[in-house]
């Protein structure tokens, strides 16, 4: 909502009162507390929202911001680069999704480096290999933006972006050109894209499919013959960005 506020040329009249007043403490209190093992994306999306929250509140009281970067920082996976664990009933998907979640609304928000790139982009590119998400007719909006975004995020402090050469960036646009190639025949005139197998087009499915298809785009380095670049929540730059 903060994002579309923005987009009109608004904001919130007042901040969100449980973000501003939480201390660096009971942030901490919090982030260990999210339920990691479990449900990595849950976790993720609650950082998302904190995060976010933050951002429109603008004032950085407590050292509450310092505070998340710092727990993320020196909690991230080495050996993936993520938070959480893979389970053997979903595999990767819950960290994976946690994961675009989470960066989301800290690193790429406020325009941070990320942990372990090279680490993220091997965890991603083995999740995307998964057939029971990445299977022929398989895949929904979540899971394709939730391996684009991680790859363009990696890529860009990799050299793989936008086309480039860089860490593993034959694979990434390999991968990227297929998700295009699957993705735009899906369109439907009047309509615009469905969110996943067996939904009716709409409105969800045609903004996260424009917004998933400019990420992949650019992951080839032809993200500039769309003629249109994701605003609001999808936007590329960093929220302090113009």
């Amino acid at each position: 909502m903060g994002y579309a506020l923005d987009l009109l040329g608004a904001s919130f009249p007042h901040p969100v009162r449980g973000v501003r007043d939480m201390t660096a403490n009971q942030l901490i209190a919090r982030l260990n507390g999210l339920p990691w093992r479990s449900g990595a994306w849950e976790a993720g999306a609650w950082i998302d929202a904190w995060a976010t929250a933050a951002h429109w509140n603008g004032v950085r009281e407590h050292g509450s911001v310092e505070a998340l970067f710092g727990w993320l920082l020196t909690r991230a996976d080495p050996w993936t680069g993520m938070w959480g664990e893979p389970s053997p009933e979903q595999g990767r998907l819950q960290v994976v999704n946690g994961y675009y979640r989470l960066t989301r609304g800290s690193f790429a928000q406020y325009g941070v480096p990320v942990p372990h790139p090279e680490r993220v982009v091997d965890a991603v590119l083995d999740h995307a290999r998964d057939g029971r998400y990445f299977g022929s007719g398989q895949e929904n909006a979540c899971n394709v933006l939730d391996v684009a975004h991680p790859l363009w995020l990696c890529g860009r402090q990799l050299g793989a972006g936008t086309g480039g050469d860089g860490y593993r960036a034959a694979e990434i646009r390999a991968w990227a050109e297929r998700q295009l190639s699957a993705a735009l025949p899906r369109w439907r005139n009047g309509e615009g894209f469905t969110f996943g197998p067996g939904t009716p087009a709409g409105l969800q499915g045609t903004e996260m499919w424009l917004a998933i298809i400019w990420y992949l785009a650019d992951l080839t380095g032809r993200s500039g013959e769309l003629g249109y670049r994701p605003r609001g929540v999808h936007r590329p730059e960093a929220a302090g960005a113009r």
